[in-house]
């Protein structure tokens, strides 16, 4: 092999690498929004309720959030070849099985090992990109890595035409077998190589992170700030952009449901770009801390605005909730602290930190409930058609509480990126 190829191919094989894992993530993404788009063949084909198609939907989620922190302790012993691997076979046979299930509970154990293998994706995804990247590119790879995941999410009218064309089932099926060909690839390309600047405290020997090393990682203050600051300021994401916006958006401005979600969604493209541009720009400052500030700061001004600025246009409106998604995501950099703190727990810290964050969106959604019903008073039977635009206005309030809390926590983080640390790997 001549001089050049060896250095071609040195330069392809990270984003090869980091390009099979992310497709992962897109796949994971993908099998969370499936059940929304065959909610009714589902409900045809097992004869279930609302509520137990809700609990369908639901146990890839209970196995997805469980298994955060385990997830890290498994990548941080055994690196991240073997454990995609295994995940990827388990969520592609989960789908198969699940693309053949008689009934409910088959389907609920089919989504339960869905999860348990898709729970491996992102971190997984995040772990590969610590040891094939400087750290100096990590937060940027974070936020395409997000971006990755927001594209399966955004696939539901390829997916929806898949169905049409070979019925649930077959599409369930077409995206299990392509989830194994992964594992396949995976199989083939992706190579473990702890970072020589940072050497791995395991080197996937099989003896793993040392107990007092776990204790001093979720006993470390600057973690648990970094995890406020994460869960807070996107929490908008869950409470607002998944379930009450477009009800909000409906009563405020007499808007039909069609017309609220296209405005809803605009949260959500909001998010796309600020996860790439987050990324990106704390990446080119050298720096975690401002951005992170400037976005707490971004958040907490467009969402007060949004809520509380008498007499708000539609044009205001629209853009004001890009913006707020704009600036939530940058909770993306927090990914990139929380390596960063922890370099030879990359795993076990990015999973903490998950682990946080989907505790607090689990959360969210029942508090602006709550606070809904609580404006209903006595007129519960009157249900959403009686709330009005104050009563969302007031349920969404502590929204605006937790990217205060969010802002206060990017104050209270430390700088974790410095130049010693931001070094180009070594060659193979």
């Amino acid at each position: 092999m001549s001089l050049a190829s060896a250095v071609v191919l040195r330069s392809i094989r990270p984003w090869s690498i980091w390009t099979l894992a992310a497709l992962f993530v897109v796949f994971n993404y993908v099998h969370q929004v499936v059940p929304d788009i065959i909610a009714n063949d589902l409900i045809a084909a097992f004869r279930a309720s609302d509520a137990t198609l809700g609990n369908i939907a639901a146990f890839y989620f209970y196995a997805y959030a469980i298994l955060q922190i385990p997830v890290g302790l498994i990548l941080d012993r055994y690196g991240a070849r073997r454990a995609l691997i295994a995940a990827l076979l388990t969520a592609g046979l989960g789908a198969l099985a699940f693309s053949r299930a008689d009934g409910a509970a088959s389907a609920e154990l089919a989504r339960l090992a869905m999860g348990a293998g898709s729970a491996f994706s992102f971190i997984g995804c995040l772990k590969l990109a610590q040891e094939w990247f400087p750290p100096s590119r990590f937060s940027t790879l974070a936020g395409m890595t997000n971006t990755a995941g927001m594209i399966g999410a955004a696939s539901g009218a390829a997916v929806a035409s898949l169905v049409s064309a070979v019925g649930w089932r077959g599409a369930t099926a077409s995206i299990a077998w392509a989830e194994l060909v992964l594992a396949v690839l995976v199989f083939l390309v992706v190579r473990d190589r702890p970072h020589p600047a940072v050497p791995d405290v395991s080197a996937h020997d099989g003896t793993g992170p040392r107990p007092r090393q776990m204790l001093d990682l979720v006993t470390d203050l600057q973690v648990w700030i970094n995890a406020v600051y994460a869960t807070s300021i996107s929490l908008v994401f869950v409470a607002f952009g998944g379930l009450w916006g477009s009800s909000y958006i409906e009563k405020a401005y007499g808007m039909n449901a069609v017309a609220a979600a296209d405005v809803g969604s605009l949260l959500f493209l909001g998010g796309i770009l600020g996860s790439l541009f987050f990324g990106w720009w704390s990446d080119h400052l050298g720096r975690r801390k401002l951005p992170m500030v400037a976005a707490g700061i971004g958040a907490l001004a467009t969402m007060a605005g949004l809520l509380y600025l008498p007499g708000v246009a539609v044009e205001g409106l629209e853009a004001g909730i890009f913006l707020v998604g704009f600036f939530s995501s940058a909770n993306i950099v927090s990914y990139a602290v929380a390596r960063d703190l922890y370099p030879r727990l990359a795993g076990l810290s990015i999973g903490f930190l998950s682990t946080c964050f989907y505790a607090g969106s689990a959360a969210s959604q029942p508090l602006v409930g709550m606070l809904l019903e609580r404006s209903l008073g006595a007129n519960k039977a009157g249900g959403l058609a009686a709330l009005t635009a104050a009563d969302y206005r007031f349920a969404f309030s502590p929204l605006v509480g937790f990217m205060v809390l969010g802002l206060i926590a990017s104050l209270l983080i430390r700088e974790t990126l410095h130049p010693v640390t931001a070094t180009v790997p070594a060659g193979d």
